[in-house]
């Protein structure tokens, strides 16, 4: 099958990792249909070979429509790459339950959605490649991303699961395990509405973890260099389950954690954002 032939799906594409990635998989020579909450009305196209058409992961009928609207132009679906996602931060008891709700729907549930959509597609043609994003913080927490953390953890369970079920239909499965990258400007990093309140009894604390998850995503690494490395999972015979992607040190956080007990492990962590700067 040559690039030309493949239909590639990049859910969250407008910003971030995902625009980084379905602008990387269209110039290659893909056809990538690239789907966002931002793209309003009649499909766009900034080449030919991408195609920018409204999605929103957590509306069953956009969904529908969508992926309808790709079986009807190409037939199939050969890629799907989940990368929509959300976080909001702030501490377990100031984040609100419908804050938890609006990240678990869209980072979780709008990433099963998805699968359970081309699923089908890529049973009847006994072929096909889905990758989940998942992120470092899917391996281990940080104070004050809890559901962040909690969507990307259940990514990790659910993909394995998926993976092993859909073997004998010819169908991989892989996860991608980001660590920071530059992913834009602040507006991207929301605070829970509770957390900013001068009256919240982390108020400090929260200040000074933020302060530096904020410094390392600024100084994290380069969009591109992660697309390009989408490229090549997608070009692989056989990939792999896992694949974490980004800077050395975070890891080799990961390891640190299986290798330390679990509470110097997390005295570490703390104890690094706690720092700030």
């Amino acid at each position: 099958m040559s690039k030309n032939d493949k239909v590639i799906i990049v859910t969250g594409a407008s910003s971030g990792l995902g625009s980084a990635v379905a602008k990387c998989l269209a110039d290659a020579g893909y056809t990538v249909f690239a789907g966002a909450r931002s793209y309003k009305g009649t499909t766009l196209s900034d080449n030919n070979n991408l195609k920018k058409v409204y999605l929103d992961v957590t509306d069953q009928a956009s969904i529908d429509s969508f992926i309808n609207n790709i079986i009807s132009q190409k037939g199939k679906i050969d890629v799907l790459i989940n990368c929509a996602a959300m976080l909001v931060l702030g501490s377990v008891e100031d984040t609100a339950i419908d804050e938890y709700e609006k990240v678990l729907n869209t980072n979780l549930i709008g990433t099963i959605r998805m699968c359970k959509a081309v699923l089908p597609h890529m049973r009847d043609n006994h072929s096909g490649l889905i990758i989940n994003f998942s992120s470092i913080m899917g391996l281990l927490a940080i104070p004050f991303q809890s559901a962040y953390s909690a969507s990307k953890f259940a990514i990790e369970g659910f993909t394995e699961a998926l993976s092993m079920e859909t073997k004998e239909f010819g169908i991989k499965v892989t996860l991608i395990e980001p660590t920071d990258h530059k992913s834009g400007s602040q507006k991207y990093r929301p605070h829970a509405l509770l957390a900013d309140d001068s009256g919240s009894a982390y108020r400090d604390v929260f200040l000074k973890v933020t302060s530096k998850i904020e410094y390392d995503e600024s100084h994290g690494s380069e969009p591109e260099s992660l697309a390009n490395f989408v490229k090549k999972i997608i070009q692989c015979k056989n990939p792999k389950l896992r694949y974490k992607v980004g800077k050395f040190d975070q890891r080799l956080s990961v390891l640190l954690k299986r290798i330390l007990p679990g509470r110097i492990f997390e005295s570490v962590i703390y104890s690094y954002y706690n720092s700030g700067k």
